[in-house]
């Protein structure tokens, strides 16, 4: 696998931050720090990110717009069963996309919040331990991987992690700035407007949550596709009643034959 090692004097870092109503930016600056730059699909991103995330001792912080991949998701869990604490921030539609492991995750007892408002949360950065940020436009999913052409940044630097760990607190809180407006006919100048929000798997589906089903089962099959699914699954919402069957449990439905949606992961 080819990888590339730099030693670089950063001399200024610029994020973006909210300060009141305004937008400024943020400084990290006086420090050395190594880089290690992959590019995916011809790097082993996923392992890279498996291995950093194995060595975690303290904390595991991950804002990860797409997330897909199984070796990462195991390897937070694993994390999660030796003490570190491991939280991740999705994006608000993740729960509804094919193959995500938002609901996995959750099953296995690991943090999630669901983040969006206006727009998505697109970022893709991971802090471990106070010293080490993975970053880049690489999703957690098969398809970076394998496909698509992305590239991949693993950065020792505690002064660059503090800052993404700012951000993701800001996420996890819901304190992050959601929608801005330009102040200037240059579009250069920017104020926020707006702040976000952060639900859990479960406040996201109970906002949604049809009235009409609470005594016929927690999970709805389909009896022709034979799958079962979350009530508030699109593909749940598509069914028509004379194809519904309700069960009360995960068992129940697979006893009689039914497999989980892989969309809503059941």
């Amino acid at each position: 696998m080819k990888r590339i090692f730099l030693m670089i004097l950063i001399s200024s870092l610029v994020c973006v931050f909210p300060v009141g109503s305004l937008i400024c930016g943020q400084t990290v600056s006086g420090s050395t720090c190594q880089v290690r730059v992959l590019f995916s699909p011809q790097d082993n991103c996923a392992r890279e990110i498996v291995s950093q995330i194995d060595k975690a001792k303290n904390y595991v912080y991950a804002a990860v717009y797409y997330f897909t991949s199984r070796p990462i998701a195991y390897a937070l869990i694993k994390a999660r069963d030796r003490g570190v604490d491991v939280k991740v921030c999705l994006d608000k539609e993740q729960p509804t996309y094919e193959y995500s492991k938002s609901r996995f995750l959750q099953n296995q007892g690991i943090n999630i919040r669901l983040i969006g408002d206006s727009g998505i949360m697109h970022n893709k950065f991971c802090v471990i331990d106070d010293h080490i940020t993975i970053t880049g436009s690489y999703n957690w999913t098969v398809r970076a991987d394998l496909e698509n052409d992305e590239n991949l940044l693993v950065i020792e630097s505690q002064e660059i992690a503090k800052t993404y760990k700012e951000q993701f607190n800001k996420f996890w809180s819901g304190t992050h700035v959601d929608t801005c407006v330009y102040k200037d006919k240059d579009r250069l100048v920017k104020r926020a407007v707006k702040v976000g929000s952060a639900l859990s798997c479960d406040e996201y589906f109970d906002k949604d949550k049809p009235d009409e089903h609470p005594d016929k089962g927690k999970y709805v099959g389909h009896k022709n596709s034979k799958k079962f699914h979350y009530p508030e699954c699109r593909w749940a919402k598509k069914m028509n009643k004379e194809n519904q069957v309700w069960f009360n449990s995960q068992k129940e439905a697979i006893d009689k034959g039914y497999v989980p949606c892989k969309v809503c992961n059941p």
